[in-house]
């Protein structure tokens, strides 16, 4: 039975992964992730089917569920956490380009959005393909429409774009470790969400752990 249990949670997490498997990243520096050809971009403002999801799909859900490091106690004062965070995500925006006065308003590229009402889901080309990142983590639109609705969150400001990030290392089981600054345990589990971060594997270029390591420490975090 739990052989036919585990079997059955196998099959539906590959038909899961297959569903919103990430179309093939082009090489860029930008930061962000690249996807789909470019002609097939109906324009601004509309959904681009193709483009992948920085959320967690079953199968990784399921991973996450049954990896004991999941669950792996802090054991640091609520302070130390929140410092931890901060510097965390300090360090993705450093990755992904996005460092600036204006790091939560960039678009994929360097561009600039005006309104934080909501993502501005501008799909930026490049080369023969094109990406909606936007804000200083990047987030792509469909990314935003699935937190935006687990979250309440009102708009895509500041906060909001915190809280998103936040979440997304979480659904990767990261969030203790980033709490107790186990740094290169939670890389290694957020890779697949940011193309900057190593291991990411999207045929983009990728910060070493080594450089990423030292802009968390600048940036006031504490190491395990």
């Amino acid at each position: 039975m739990i052989r036919w249990l585990l079997a059955l949670v196998g099959v539906l997490g590959v038909a899961a992964f297959a569903a919103r498997r990430p179309a093939v990243a082009s090489a860029g520096d930008m930061g962000g992730l690249v996807f789909a050809p470019w002609s097939e971009v109906p324009g601004s403002g509309a959904a681009m089917p193709d483009e992948p999801d920085q959320q967690t799909n079953f199968f990784e859900d399921v991973m996450v569920a049954i990896n004991p490091t999941t669950y792996a106690p802090a054991a640091v004062p609520p302070d130390v956490a929140q410092i931890n965070r901060r510097a965390f995500l300090d360090m993705i925006a450093w990755a992904e380009g996005t460092t600036g006065d204006d790091g939560y308003r960039t678009l994929f590229g360097g561009g600039k959005f005006d309104s934080f009402a909501d993502h501005p889901r501008i799909y930026v080309p490049f080369r023969n393909t094109s990406s909606s990142a936007a804000g200083r983590y990047q987030i792509l639109a469909r990314t935003w429409d699935g937190l935006r609705a687990k979250l309440g969150l009102p708009d895509f400001g500041p906060d909001s774009q915190d809280a998103a990030a936040l979440e997304l290392i979480r659904e990767r089981g990261a969030l203790n470790d980033v709490d107790a600054g186990r740094v290169s345990a939670a890389i290694a589990k957020v890779a697949k969400v940011w193309a900057s971060l190593p291991g990411a594997g999207y045929s983009q270029p990728e910060r070493s752990l080594m450089a990423l390591m030292g802009v968390y420490q600048q940036a006031g975090g504490n190491l395990a």
